[in-house]
């Protein structure tokens, strides 16, 4: 019941035990209408005490709400392996970035970067952040992008154990959030890039193209460490060489071109993959990733059809055509190649498959790959060097790494290793493969 209704209800009570029904009439409509006055009186005041208590509720529920929905469901750090396109934490566990949830992921990690930078960073970053937040009226794609830019120069400045913590893990999470609020013009966001130029941010953009539209350093650093580059996508210098028959990622098709150039030893291999879906009159090369390897240094570089200019994939059918110089490379891509993409050799094969491209292009380099990166990937030690346990019987087995585990070597041993006829399984028993796979589980690859 209302207070309101309450305190009417005992004032109705008072009167009708005040003498009601007397003989003296104007006497009694006096007191009456004293006494409605005072009812009046009181039901007004009860009104304004409710509208008050009302809105206290709601404030304190507002409060609470809001007081709930400043962590985020997870942290950025929390992201710990990514792989076209999905990413999961230090457990195998697939995680999925929320739209809603992005400003509060970037909120969370810009407090967390802070204190390790000295006084006068902080100070810098923290007006530079007031400064936005004061110049106009901003939509969430222009906060993403700022706040991206400022992470990404916050972490440039912070010494290399804070970089290591964080860097790869907001890289991959910078790469979903261009997914999640994808830009078609850089033109629109022109005052943005004014702001970030006048506070020295502009560099951090990473979706800015190149400013010499016919240079790329990455390129450039390829050519010097004697790695063949790869032509434009739709030249006629690609060979196709079929459709793949295994595809650990599950593409509805997945074609296998090849290129290499006689000057330069080595070879490139590009992998299109196909989504297929008739109904939806879905008929697309969705991935496609792109590997030139060095016959003579072992260095490999690597391109993926995303663009550098919006952040998003460049899809098309069978006349996609693509700038190399466009997409991004090894020097920009968010998700680490090296951790699928290791052992002496960069390409991953399926001997005797279409994909295995050996007969026709110098793909076993003289000497052990290494990835051309300056995001610090790394082709670190092998687990096993050839002829060291049943699994390395032909080549080596890549340091483990949670991709390497579960996107290759589970996979492989469940469907093509040693052979597609006979695959051993990824089962660790006392058998000939058994033992060799419970080692691997029994280090860092789970069951």
């Amino acid at each position: 019941m209302k207070l309101s209704s309450l305190l009417i209800v005992l004032t109705s009570l008072a009167y009708m035990g005040c003498g009601g029904g007397g003989s003296d009439d104007s006497s009694t409509n006096a007191t009456q209408d004293t006494v409605q006055d005072a009812a009046d009186t009181v039901n007004d005041v009860a009104d304004q005490i409710d509208d008050q208590v009302e809105d206290q509720v709601e404030d304190q529920v507002e409060d609470q709400v809001e007081d709930q929905q400043i962590e985020p469901k997870f942290a950025v750090d929390d992201i710990s392996n990514g792989y076209y396109g999905l990413i999961y934490d230090q457990d195998g566990k697939e995680l999925e970035i929320d739209k809603d949830q992005v400003l509060l992921m970037q909120d969370k990690l810009i407090n967390d970067v802070l204190p390790n930078l000295d006084d006068e960073q902080q100070k810098t970053f923290s007006e530079a952040q007031t400064a936005f937040e004061a110049l106009k009226d901003s939509e969430d794609v222009d906060k993403v992008l700022f706040k991206n830019s400022l992470i990404d120069a916050m972490l440039s400045n912070a010494d290399k154990s804070v970089q290591d913590k964080y860097f790869p893990s907001f890289r991959l999470f910078r790469h979903h959030t261009h997914l999640l609020y994808p830009i078609s013009r850089l033109a629109d966001y022109s005052w943005i890039l004014e702001f970030l130029g006048q506070r020295s941010l502009l560099e951090h953009l990473i979706l800015i193209p190149p400013q010499q539209q016919d240079s790329d350093d990455y390129i450039e650093t390829c050519r010097d460490n004697d790695v063949p580059i790869p032509p434009d996508w739709g030249s006629s210098d690609w060979e196709y060489r079929g459709v793949a028959e295994t595809d650990f990622l599950g593409s509805d098709r997945t074609e296998v071109w090849a290129y290499s150039d006689p000057a330069v030893p080595g070879a490139c291999m590009a992998l299109p993959r196909w989504r297929i879906n008739e109904a939806a009159g879905i008929n697309e090369v969705n991935l496609l990733g792109i590997i030139c390897q060095s016959q003579t240094t072992g260095k490999a570089c690597f391109w993926d059809n995303i663009s550098k200019e919006t952040g998003q994939r460049i899809r098309g059918g069978e006349d996609l055509t693509f700038k190399i110089a466009d997409i991004h490379n090894g020097d920009m891509l968010g998700e680490n190649c090296t951790q699928c993409h290791r052992g002496k050799n960069v390409f991953l094969i399926h001997p005797g498959t279409t994909i295995d491209i050996s007969s026709d292009y110098d793909i076993d380099p003289n000497v052990r790959y290494q990835p051309v990166s300056s995001q610090g990937w790394t082709n670190p030690p092998a687990f096993a060097e050839l002829g060291d346990g049943a699994c390395a019987s032909c080549h080596e087995i890549g340091d483990l790494s949670f991709s390497y585990c579960n996107m290759l070597l589970k996979k492989a041993a469940n469907l093509t290793m040693p052979n597609a006829d006979n695959p051993a399984g990824w089962v660790g028993d006392d058998s000939f493969y058994g033992t060799h796979i419970q080692a691997m589980i029994d280090d860092r690859c789970s069951p």
